[in-house]
């Protein structure tokens, strides 16, 4: 008896991972289980499930990231982009990700970016694992809001609650005027204004303000680098704060090249903070 014709229906699993992987641009089985299966111990396992299909569909690509068990990396296919238009409700125009990267010499690499974005995502989707959040990544924002002049690493949204919340990943590649916005877009957001808006989240506007940290970071010489302590300086240097605003620091710590696990802690600033020691 021979077997069924593999298929894919618009509201089983597979199509929505299918969907978050277009919104997050390019997801991993680790952070596609936390999205999809939060909190759940099999999640990975029942995520590369899915991703096998999708897969055997051709609805997306597989992309070797560099590196000791970096894993691999799906984006959309031709064909992936083709099956999420026939699904909308109107036509949405999607997008095949097979652009994503680039080859040299017959070798596939990632954007020099994937790193940092990695670690967004993988704050991003703890954050939603933890807190229930639903999250809007920056591709999906500059997908949606292409004129805007910031954009954040993710917008956290609490619908249930009616505030969405600005995240910024610290990391050494932001640096001079990309460090001087991470600051000023996180103060911002704590206090209610922040460097853009977004139609997304018109019923939730953005009211916190976020910046991850890596434990233990060091530069390329082996050296301890402070990320908050950056941070702090940057803010003096732009003067500071004018009125105490009180904003959220998500410490991650890898596992692997990924973020595996996250710590959350609340700071207040006022014009006459002392120095702050990371824990």
């Amino acid at each position: 008896m021979s077997k069924h014709p593999l298929r894919i229906d618009a509201n089983e699993h597979a199509a929505t991972a299918l969907r978050l992987i277009h919104r997050f641009s390019w997801l991993r089985p680790t952070e596609l289980g936390r999205l999809l299966y939060p909190r759940n111990k099999h999640a990975r396992k029942y995520a590369e499930k899915l991703l096998r299909k999708l897969t055997a569909l051709r609805l997306v690509i597989e992309r070797k990231l560099p590196g000791r068990s970096a894993g691999t990396a799906y984006v959309v296919s031709t064909r992936g982009a083709t099956k999420l238009d026939t699904w909308a409700d109107v036509h949405k125009g999607y997008k095949s990700g097979k652009d994503w990267g680039a080859y040299q010499n017959g070798v596939w690499y990632p954007p020099n970016s994937w790193q940092h974005d990695l670690w967004a995502i993988g704050v991003a989707s703890l954050l939603a694992e933890q807190l229930g959040h639903e999250v809007l990544p920056d591709s999906y924002l500059r997908q949606t809001a292409p004129s805007e002049v910031k954009y954040p690493d993710a917008l956290l949204v609490c619908r249930d609650k009616g505030f969405s919340a600005w995240l910024e990943v610290e990391s050494s590649r932001k640096t001079g005027k990309n460090l001087d916005q991470l600051v000023r877009a996180v103060i911002g957001a704590s206090r209610g204004k922040p460097l853009a808006y977004f139609d997304e989240v018109q019923d939730t506007p953005v009211k916190v303000g976020i910046i991850a940290i890596l434990v233990g970071a060091r530069d390329e010489r082996g050296y301890n680098l402070d990320h908050w302590g950056r941070f702090e300086r940057k803010l003096q240097a732009l003067g500071g704060v004018k009125a105490p605003v009180t904003l959220i620091r998500c410490w991650m710590s890898l596992k692997g090249v990924g973020v595996g696990s996250i710590r959350i802690d609340h700071i207040t600033l006022s014009p006459y903070n002392q120095p702050i020691k990371n824990p």
